[in-house]
C-alpha cells in the first residue's frame, strides 16, 4: 500500500478539541482523511489552565483517529488562540546597494535580514512577520520593489506575538502523548486560510471565528493580513447568560443551538419551550422571545467588540467583502444578522472550504473545523508529519497480525481451539447455566469468535478505549430531555 504524506492538526479550543489528518492531493489541494472533535475541559480563554484534564482529551481524539487510519501519530502542528496573542508594527529601511540599476533581490532580502534580527520582549515569542508594503525613497508604495528606481528601500512588518507559556503548556500536552510539536499557528489566521476566497483576500474582509472562549479576528487588505486580536469571550459567556434562566446547565448547549436565536426580533413571542428538570414537576416553560432576548444582549457585546477591533485595524471602511463569520458558535440562528445590524456590512458564514478537495469538504462541512483545517494547509505547506504504520497498542497489533495468518482454515475449526481460551469447569453439571447463557446474542458471538481461532483479548482495549460511545450517550440523554418536549407548542 501507497505510504500517504499525511499532516496532522491539533485545535484545542476551550471546550472542545479537534484532532484532523490530511495530505496534499494531485491538484494541490488538500484532503483531509480523518477529522475527530472531543469535548475537553481545563482550558479558560484558550489557555491551559490543568493539563491532565487537556492531555486526556487530546489522548481521545488521538486515539480515536489513530484507529481510523491505522497510524500512530508522532508529530502534529497545533494553533492557539487568546488575548495573549496580539500584533505590532516595526518600520525599518536599507539603502540599496545599486541605485543606477534599481532594487534588487538581494536589497529585500537584506531588510527581511534587519527584519528577522528584530527581538521580542523577554516573556513573548515572535510567530509570524508580514510584510505590509514597501516604500522607495519614502514616497512610493509599491506590492514589489524589485525593478524600483530609488536610494532607499523601507518597509513596515507586521510581528504577531504570543505569550511564552501558553505555547510551553501545549507543547507539554502534546509530549505527554508521545507527540512533537513541529509548528505552532495563531488560531485567527488559520481559519482565515481556510474560509477566506482570493477576492476577499484582495478586496478586504474581517474574518471573526467565535468559539467558546474566544473570538479572533483577522483583517486582510491587498491580499495581505493587516491586523489580528483575541477577543476574550465567546459563546461560553452566552451560555452563563442561559442559565440565568434556570436553565440546567446539561441543556444549555441544545436549546440554544435547537431554538435559540440572536435576533430577539426574529423569534416567536407566543411559542414555548418546556425544558426538564430533575422531575416533572420542576420542568419549566421558556418563552422563546425571551431565550433570544438573552441571547441577543450577550451577542450584541460580542459584535460590538469585533467592530472596535476592525476600527483599531484602521481598515474600517475598506473592506469590500465585509464580514466573514466562522467557529463553532457562528451555526447560531440568526448571528449573521445581528453582525449586519451591529457594524452595518456585509455578512456571511462561511465552512472551511477554500483549498480543500471537493470529496473532502462534505467530511469537514462545519465552522467549528476552520481552525483544524487552517493548520492542516499551513502545515501541509511546510511538509508532512512522520508517523508509524500502526498503532503501538495491543489491540491494534492484534488487529494487524490477524491478516497475516493464511494457514488458519488447515487447523480443525472445533476441538482444540475452541476449548483453548474457557478455563477449566470442575463439573458438568455447570454445562445447564451455560445453556442458560445461550441466548445472549453477544455471548454467542464471542464463542463463535473463540471457535474461529481468533483472540478474544484483542476486543478487550477497544471496549476500554471507545470514548466515543459514552460522549455519544451523554447527548443521547440530553436529546431525550428535549425530545419529551417536543410539544413546544404549549
Amino acid at each position: 500500500m501507497e505510504r500517504k504524506n499525511y499532516t496532522v492538526a491539533v485545535d484545542l479550543g476551550s471546550s472542545s478539541v479537534v484532532v484532523a489528518v490530511g495530505s496534499k492531493g494531485a491538484e494541490g489541494t488538500l484532503d483531509v482523511a480523518c477529522v475527530v472533535s472531543k469535548p475537553v475541559e481545563g482550558v479558560h480563554a484558550g489557555k491551559i489552565e490543568n493539563i491532565e484534564l487537556v492531555s486526556r482529551a487530546i489522548r481521545e481524539a488521538v486515539e480515536e483517529v489513530q484507529e481510523q487510519l491505522g497510524i500512530r501519530i508522532t508529530e502534529a502542528y497545533a494553533g492557539i488562540s487568546g488575548d495573549f496573542v496580539r500584533c505590532a508594527r516595526h518600520t525599518d529601511h536599507v539603502f540599496v546597494y545599486d541605485p543606477q540599476n534599481g532594487v534588487n533581490r538581494k536589497d529585500v532580502d537584506a531588510l527581511f535580514d534587519r527584519m528577522r534580527n528584530v527581538q521580542a520582549p523577554d516573556d513573548e515569542t515572535i510567530m509570524e512577520r508580514v510584510p505590509q508594503n514597501y516604500m522607495v525613497d519614502d514616497s512610493q508604495e509599491v506590492r514589489n520593489p524589485v525593478g524600483s528606481f530609488g536610494k532607499k528601500l523601507s518597509s513596515t512588518f507586521n510581528f504577531i506575538l504570543c505569550l511564552r507559556t501558553p505555547i510551553q503548556r501545549l507543547e507539554m500536552a502534546l509530549k505527554r502523548l508521545g507527540i512533537k510539536m513541529l509548528g505552532v499557528v495563531p488560531g485567527a489566521l488559520a481559519s482565515s486560510e481556510a474560509v477566506l476566497l482570493p477576492d476577499e483576500k484582495e478586496e478586504g474582509a474581517a474574518v471573526v471565528d467565535i468559539g467558546a472562549g474566544v473570538t479572533d479576528v483577522a483583517v486582510y487588505y491587498r491580499n495581505v493580513v493587516r491586523y489580528i486580536a483575541s477577543i476574550p469571550m465567546g459563546a461560553s459567556a452566552i451560555n452563563r447568560d442561559i442559565r440565568t434562566m434556570s436553565v440546567p446547565e446539561k441543556h444549555v448547549e441544545s436549546l440554544k443551538q435547537k431554538y435559540g436565536s440572536a435576533v430577539a426580533e426574529l423569534a416567536s413571542d407566543e411559542k414555548l419551550i418546556r425544558v426538564n428538570g430533575r422531575t416533572a414537576r420542576e420542568a419549566k416553560d421558556i418563552l422563546l422571545r425571551n431565550l433570544a432576548t438573552v441571547i441577543e444582549a450577550r451577542a450584541t457585546d460580542i459584535a460590538e467588540f469585533v467592530l472596535q477591533e476592525i476600527r483599531d485595524s484602521g481598515y474600517d471602511g475598506k473592506l469590500a467583502y465585509g464580514i466573514v463569520l466562522t467557529g463553532g458558535s457562528a451555526r447560531l440562528k440568526d448571528l449573521d444578522e445581528l453582525f449586519r445590524r451591529v457594524t452595518k456590512m456585509d455578512v456571511r458564514v462561511a465552512l472551511p472550504e477554500a483549498g480543500i478537495s471537493e470529496e473532502s469538504q462534505a467530511r469537514i462541512a462545519d465552522p467549528a473545523f476552520s481552525t483544524a483545517a487552517g493548520i492542516l494547509l499551513r502545515g501541509a505547506e511546510q511538509g508532512g508529519c512522520a508517523f508509524a504504520e500502526r498503532p503501538q497498542s495491543p489491540a491494534d497489533a492484534s488487529a494487524a497480525a490477524e491478516p497475516r495468518r493464511p494457514f488458519a482454515p488447515v487447523q480443525p475449526p472445533q476441538p482444540a481451539p475452541g476449548f483453548r481460551h474457557v478455563p477449566p469447569r470442575p463439573h458438568q453439571e455447570e454445562a445447564p447455566a451455560a445453556a442458560a447463557a445461550e441466548p445472549a446474542p453477544e455471548e454467542e458471538t464471542a464463542g463463535q469468535r473463540e471457535r474461529s481461532g481468533e483472540r478474544p483479548a484483542s476486543e478487550a482495549p477497544r471496549r476500554k478505549r471507545d470514548w466515543g460511545s459514552i460522549f455519544q450517550k451523554t447527548f443521547d440523554k440530553i436529546n431525550k430531555s428535549f425530545s419529551a418536549a417536543e410539544d413546544e407548542e404549549i
